[in-house]
């Protein structure tokens, strides 16, 4: 059984949803910017919207190396995370470009995609960050207050914070399934099943 087929394995042999802790707390300084830029810009919607576009793109760029050598679950298909991305680049685009959002669409866009991706990894603890995200986001388009941005960007921050936190901590709670010194639980496996001559 492999990974895509949903089996939970310890980080750094084939994917573990707790990987993705570097991720989602890189999401969480993306927040703290975000709250910055609201006080900075002071209810500008193009730079705030242009801030949280151009911020998700970094994101992805510096997040990728760490993912690419500690690998998440992977528990869906491989190009339903493909479509997720694209959708949310796309969705925090068009979210930041709408006026009536106040540049806060991407925020809400973010939140959602979170929640989605927690779903794809099997991860309550980023669906659960993820549609609080949304809802503060929400919060703040209502309201149109630079200051209550501010608050609530930085209430956003501090529960993906913790969220990342909660997914580190998963990881370090796996119990091993390696021995001290010896291979992994695979190679044991392999070697079973294909003795050396």
């Amino acid at each position: 059984m492999t990974a895509g087929a949903g089996r939970a394995q310890r980080p750094g042999d084939a994917g573990h949803v707790s990987n993705n802790w570097v991720p989602v707390a890189a999401i969480g300084v993306l927040f703290l910017g975000g709250a910055v830029a609201a006080v900075l810009v002071d209810g500008d919607t193009g730079r705030i919207a242009a801030y949280f576009v151009v911020s998700t793109l970094v994101l992805v760029l510096v997040t990728a190396p760490w993912l690419i050598r500690h690998p998440p679950a992977i528990s869906a298909r491989t190009g339903a995370y493909l479509v997720l991305a694209v959708v949310v680049e796309l969705g925090a685009l068009l979210g930041g470009a709408v006026a009536a959002f106040h540049g806060l669409g991407a925020w809400v866009v973010l939140g959602i995609g979170l929640a989605m991706y927690g779903l794809l990894e099997r991860g309550r603890v980023m669906v659960t960050a993820g549609v609080a995200t949304a809802v503060l986001g929400l919060a703040s388009i209502v309201a149109d207050r630079p200051w209550l941005t501010l608050v609530l960007a930085l209430s956003t921050a501090a529960l993906i914070g913790f969220a990342a936190w909660r997914l580190r901590e998963t990881g370090r709670q796996q119990p091993s399934n390696r021995p001290r010194g010896g291979p992994p639980a695979a190679a044991r496996t392999r070697a079973a099943v294909f003795p050396p001559a």
